[in-house]
Parts: C-alpha cells; structure tokens; sequence
C-alpha cells in the first residue's frame, strides 16, 4: 500500500520553487562576491568532507559497509561543517552587500551576479534536500509498516508523515526523474529500510546476532569486554546515546584494528538477509507436494 499522494507532490514541488525563489532573492541581497563565496563554500567543504569521510571509513570497510559509512559521515560531516563556516564567515566579514554598492549598472550586475549563484546555492541544497528526504522517510518506513504485520499500536504520525513524503515525491514520471538526480545510489535507501526493520522487532534482531560473521564478532574478546563494561549496561538501559559515545572502552574497541578486520569481513546485505527471512518451519520440507503430485 502506498503513502503517496500527488497532491503532496505538488506541495513539495511548490515549495521547493519558493525556496529557488528565495535563494535567488538572497544571492541579489548578498552580491556577486558574497554569494560566490557562499557557493564555494558549499563545494568545497563537501569535497573536504568526502575526502576525510573516505579516509575515517577505510578503517571499517570503506563507504560499502555500515560501519565504514556511519565512520565517514560523522567524521566527514562534522569537518565539512566547520569549514563551510569558516568560509562564509570569512565571505561576510571582507565584501559588502548589494545595497552598500553604489548606484547604476555596476549595482544591477552585483545584484545579478549574485542571484545567480543564489540559483546554484538553491538547486545544490535541494539536490542534498531529495536524499534527506528520502533517508528519513526510510527510515521512518520500517515503524509504519509494522502495525499491518503484528497487533501494535499505530505508528507515530511524524513517522507516517516522513513516509509519505519520501512516497510522494517518488510518485509517477516526475518521481523518476528525482530519483535519477538522486546523488545517493537506490540500493542505499533499501539497506536503511532493511536496518529499521531490524532494529524494531526482537526476534529479527535475535536472528541476526546468530548470523555465524556476526557470532564470531559477539564472541571476540573486544565485545565480551563491551557486553560486561557498566558504563556500556548504564548508558544502554537509559538510551543514553551521548554516554554511549563517549565510553572510553567503546573508543578502544572502535579504534582496534582486529575488530576493524573482522568487520570488513562480515557480508551485512546477507546477514540482514539471514535475520529478516523467517526460519522455515519445523518439517517444512515434508510438507512440500511432491513433484506430479496434485
């Protein structure tokens, strides 16, 4: 069942023309030189965030694997931010607005100049906006689609909502050409769907821990010392994701190669595999019809 609705898809599209608009209308404001070097700082902090995201993510199995990516993107991320706003704030310290130039053509091309490159700022914020978009709603997927499986409560309604804008903007031919500009690979969205579905339901998530690549991490004694830490157990027990991340033995482990080995080894599209197909049932191959049989 779908959560699509062409009339969301005409609100997001719509929005997403006031915000060209609107960007268009700040690059005027900001000039040529302000809004070209707002431009560049986008560029150029995402090419430094992919490099150092590529690099923290070799240790984990690169950008192909779950760990590899997570690794890049926080490293990535967060150096990336620190540069674009290093940049522009350099951009709005050292050259003047639009409205401080003098009068005349030089103005109007200063104006121009810039609402240009706000054009260019616009389309590469919605162009990273589809894969936001997207990334939420499939993650938000695997929640909504629970309740039709198994007597639950219904899901939140931001959930449902994040489905159904992911769905709406994937609808029909105008769906298909967002999903070709995608910079994300569609494989990408199916593994974030796949992970949810894993992550809500305890028999799933026994299933996978009992995949033989992920028993052999379970079993090493970097996780046995993990499993037994206390400030691991207590952060846990209070979904305290900041003193998770913050646990000196979990830094360790993170930061110790023969872990890092054995999770480049492990294959997570089939462990997911393994743990989101139901086990046969017992005698299951009795009770299939023998071949010619009616």
């Amino acid at each position: 069942m779908s959560h699509g609705s062409p009339v969301w898809q005409g609100v997001l599209f719509f929005a997403a023309l006031l915000f060209l608009i609107w960007e268009i209308w700040r690059g005027w404001r900001a000039g040529v030189v302000r809004a070209g070097i707002h431009l560049a700082a986008f560029i150029f902090s995402t090419l430094i965030g992919l490099v150092a995201g590529r690099l923290a993510a070799i240790p984990f199995g690169g950008f192909g694997e779950v760990s590899g990516f997570f690794a890049g993107l926080v490293v990535g991320g967060a150096l990336g931010l620190v540069v674009f706003f290093l940049i522009w704030f350099l951009g709005a310290l050292l050259f003047k607005r639009t409205e401080h130039q003098g009068s005349g053509l030089f103005r109007l091309f200063w104006g121009l100049g810039g609402a240009v490159f706000g054009l260019l700022i616009g389309i590469f914020l919605l162009w990273s906006g589809i894969s936001l978009v997207r990334g939420l709603g499939a993650m938000a997927q695997a929640r909504v689609e629970k309740p039709r499986q198994k007597n639950s409560p219904p899901p939140p309604r931001v959930a449902s909502g994040l489905v159904t804008l992911k769905e709406s903007l994937e609808l029909g031919p105008a769906g298909k050409l967002v999903v070709a500009v995608d910079p994300l690979p569609p494989d990408f969205y199916d593994l974030i769907l796949q992970i949810g579905k894993l992550t809500g339901d305890q028999e799933t998530m026994v299933r996978f821990l009992q995949y033989p690549g992920i028993q052999e991490i379970m079993q090493s004694p970097q996780m046995v010392e993990l499993v037994n830490d206390p400030g691991i157990i207590k952060a846990s027990e209070k979904r305290d994701v900041l003193g998770l991340l913050s646990n000196k033995a979990l830094f360790s482990a993170v930061q110790d190669p023969a872990l890092a080995e054995h999770l480049k080894k492990i294959d997570l599209r089939a462990a997911l595999k393994f743990a989101l197909e139901p086990p046969a049932p017992p005698g299951g191959e009795h009770l299939k019809p023998k071949p010619g049989s009616k």
